[in-house]
């Protein structure tokens, strides 16, 4: 069963998804969008946030949903996992990543921090 907790901001929304994102820890497969192109998130996050006229304030919210290290799955199905919980915040864009770097399996949901309408020229919509 996974773990769910909201992080509290602290990077820059370049910063952060240059930590998720951060070959180290993952791979390209294990890096997907939802409601956006996870390669172009930060621009089309910033978009959004402009194109609502909201530029000042939160810039993302940050939820890792972590895994037990006993947990039988792979990351294929971790990320998978992430990308279903993603969904649940509909309307909103998010890049989900899964690490690979830890004794746990865990997820990293990056969220933008106003639904805004879903970029209709993203080709990796899931």
């Amino acid at each position: 069963m996974a773990n769910i907790k909201f992080i509290a901001v602290s990077r820059s929304l370049s910063g952060i998804l240059d930590y998720v994102t951060n070959r180290e820890k993952t791979v390209e497969r294990l890096i997907s969008g939802v409601n956006c192109m996870a390669q172009t998130a930060q621009d089309e996050f910033e978009a959004v946030k402009k194109q609502f006229r909201k530029t000042d304030g939160r810039s993302y919210y940050h939820i890792v949903q972590a895994f037990a290290p006993d947990d039988p799955l792979d990351f294929d199905t971790a990320h998978e996992i992430g990308l279903k919980f993603a969904k649940y915040f509909k309307g909103y864009q998010c890049v989900v990543v899964t690490h690979m770097n830890t004794a746990h399996i865990h997820n990293h949901i990056i969220s933008a921090p106003i639904r805004g309408r879903v970029n209709p020229l993203s080709k990796r919509q899931v």
